[in-house]
Formats: C-alpha cells, sequence, structure tokens
C-alpha cells in the first residue's frame, strides 16, 4: 500500500516537474485556498465542523493535484486532524470557462486514528475574477480501517497567482 502511494507521488511530482520547465514561474500554476468542511460519519450520521487550507498546482489546464489539511471541531489533540493529497480533473467548463464542474480523488490520512482513507467525488467552481473563485465538492470515503465510510462537504474559496 505504502509503495503504491509512493509510487503515485513520485508520478505525479515527475509530471509537475516536467510542466515547471514550460511554464514562465511556478508560481503561475498554484492555488490556495481557505477551505470549511462538512465531515458526516456513516454518511448520513452525525456532522462535525472543519476549517483548513488547500493548495493546488495546476499540472494543464485540466488537471491539478492538491494537498488539504483540516482541523475539526472534535479536536484531537494535533494541529492537523486530516490530510488529503488528491487530484482534480476539470470535466465541463461553461461560459467561457468561468463556471467548471470536476471530479476529485484521493488519499486520506486520519492522524489521530492513524487511518488511511480513499475517497472520490465532484465538484463545481465560479471563477469571480481571475484570480479568484469560489467552489465546493463533495466526496465519499472508504477507510482501509474498521471505520464506518464517511463523507466531506467542503466550500472553498480560491486564490491563484
Amino acid at each position: 500500500m505504502i509503495k503504491t502511494f509512493r509510487t503515485i507521488l513520485l508520478a505525479l511530482a515527475a509530471l509537475a516537474v516536467i510542466n515547471v520547465c514550460k511554464s514562465a514561474s511556478i508560481l503561475d500554476e498554484i492555488t490556495v485556498a481557505p477551505v470549511a468542511a462538512l465531515r458526516t460519519e456513516g454518511i448520513t450520521g452525525a456532522s462535525t465542523f472543519g476549517a483548513g487550507l488547500d493548495i493546488g498546482y495546476d499540472i494543464n489546464k485540466f488537471v491539478s493535484i492538491h494537498s488539504a489539511s483540516l482541523a475539526f471541531e472534535d479536536w484531537r489533540g494535533g494541529a492537523i486532524d486530516e490530510t488529503s493529497l488528491y487530484g482534480k480533473a476539470n470535466f465541463v467548463k461553461f461560459a467561457k470557462e468561468s463556471f467548471q464542474l470536476y471530479g476529485i480523488g484521493g488519499f486520506v490520512r486520519d492522524w489521530g486514528d492513524e487511518a488511511w482513507a480513499t475517497s472520490v467525488g465532484l465538484g463545481a467552481e465560479l471563477k469571480l475574477s481571475k484570480n479568484i473563485s469560489a467552489g465546493a465538492d463533495y466526496s465519499i470515503r472508504a477507510w482501509f480501517s474498521d471505520r464506518d465510510k464517511d463523507s466531506l462537504a467542503r466550500a472553498l474559496v480560491s486564490v491563484s497567482f
């Protein structure tokens, strides 16, 4: 499992390095987004509010890689409760690329329970200006431990450079 995860990370890093060589500045491809999140246990169970930060890197016009760290209100002692690494693929863009629908998928690490999960979901994003956009996404997460599946709904405001 860890070897597969490392292989995927290395492949994504290689794609990012190739893309950096083509662009004028690495900052042109980076996005930073404060995130508000709502984690729901067992998909329909109790919900917990959280907040965090999402940092992304655009590989090309349609695909990007992201890392997000979240802390939840049932804080368990660490500064960060969960970290995720995921890919984002734009499916459809509307109105001169001002509105887009996308899919997300990746891995999640819960630092408090020391558990791993995979996640998959869908989202939408509205470009408010050249460098600012607002979006929301929803993903379902399946844990490799004995935890039930849960879901994560996020709202974010993304700033690109």
